[in-house]
């Protein structure tokens, strides 16, 4: 379920929720995120939020991590396509971690501009333990952020990530109290929002432009082909039993 309010004049609130499944992402709210972002035209900032406590995301939702065929896209393609709108869409973002942000809900945070959390946020990228290979755009969406160097450290081993080192590392603009985080995110949202809309949104694509990745399409391909071929592999069945199961994978 997606809850959308206007916080403040030019500030939208973007709530998620997945009831019974800590806030993981699919399909449904992807797309309603995915729906929002294209009729904003009149945000001047986005919140990005999700419900409940001590949980901004446990990732993608797994069930629907089935096996893919040849011809058939990729299951986190839409994940993909929904988080570039959110990062290159003019006004700029807000991710209000407010616990763990794990695999996808990760990434999500990352797509923001700035993030915002207190003592509870944690930040985790594990799909070497639920046997997958991790999109590109995601590997570089990290990178961007903490470095290629941490990034390979977070996505080899899996490694939660706290507050205090995400603030560090850059994965948290903003490290507040306990019971801060959302005043010290509408602060931001406000700072922003008063903001010049077309020197910010030009500013934004000239920083998107600083580094821009150069990949050979055939190389995309065969990146493609290697993330089809773990998604269908048998160490993505275990991993992903594992975390149902909430123990360790046992990977042969």
């Amino acid at each position: 379920m997606l809850e959308v309010h206007e916080v403040a004049p030019g500030i939208r609130s973007l709530t998620f929720s997945n009831a019974g499944k800590k806030n993981a992402l699919d399909d449904g709210l992807l797309e309603a995120i995915g729906r929002e972002l294209s009729r904003g035209d009149g945000v001047r900032c986005w919140l990005v939020r999700s419900s409940g406590e001590n949980m901004f995301s446990a990732g993608y939702d797994l069930s629907a991590l089935d096996a893919v065929p040849v011809h058939a896209p990729l299951p986190d393609d839409l994940l993909a396509d929904v988080l570039h709108m959110l990062s290159t869409h003019s006004a700029p973002s807000v991710a209000l971690v407010n616990g763990a942000a794990f695999g996808a809900g990760c990434e999500l945070a990352l797509a923001c501009d700035f993030r915002v959390g207190g003592p509870a946020a944690a930040f985790c990228l594990p799909p070497a333990k639920l046997g997958i290979v991790y999109s590109l755009t995601g590997l570089e969406r990290a990178a961007r952020v903490v470095g290629l160097q941490r990034a390979r450290l977070m996505f080899l081993t899996g490694r939660r990530i706290d507050a205090e080192t995400a603030n560090a590392w850059g994965l948290l603009d903003v490290l507040t109290q306990a019971g801060q985080e959302e005043a010290q995110a509408l602060a931001l949202c406000n700072e922003l929002a008063s903001g010049a809309r077309q020197a910010i949104a030009g500013m934004k694509r000239g920083l998107r432009l600083i580094g821009a990745p150069s990949i050979y399409p055939e190389a995309e391909e065969e990146y493609r082909a290697l993330r089809r071929a773990a998604f269908n592999g048998e160490e993505a069945k275990e991993g992903q039993a594992a975390f149902r199961e909430k123990r360790p994978p046992r990977f042969s």
